[in-house]
């Protein structure tokens, strides 16, 4: 009777084991899968978004450098102009304003790209 009743609680034991939960059902996988998409989502766009606006800073920071180097030509050689700036894509237009009864001259340069444009002015004492 001890070696019945022995497999009887090994039978209940299995049993009970068996039963038991083991893993994860499809509705939290569902969950957890949801989850780890939309914040693989949210950090994708921010950092789209952030490097949209980082391109963005390095263009104008360029453009007003290239506005610079033109308007020291500007000062050297005072007369209108316009082109393209050789080896990109932005192009570019002097201004030269002199008024008949003052000796200021202002100089302008502006730089344009395809959706921007940067300005620089600076007036000067005719010689």
């Amino acid at each position: 009777m001890a070696g019945l009743k022995l497999l009887k609680d090994t039978v209940h034991n299995v049993n009970r084991f068996s039963s038991a939960r083991s893993g994860f059902t499809l509705l939290e996988i569902m969950i957890a899968l949801a989850i780890i998409g939309s914040t693989v989502t949210v950090v994708l766009h921010t950092v789209n978004y952030h490097t949209n606006i980082m391109h963005e800073n390095i263009v104008t920071t360029e453009m007003y450098q290239l506005a610079k180097e033109k308007l020291h030509g500007l000062k050297e050689n005072p007369v209108n102009s316009k082109g393209k700036i050789p080896g990109t894509d932005f192009t570019y237009e002097n201004v030269v304003v002199k008024p008949e009864d003052s000796d200021i001259i202002t100089l302008t340069t502006f730089v344009f790209s395809r959706d921007k444009k940067v300005s620089l002015l600076e007036l000067v004492l005719a010689e």
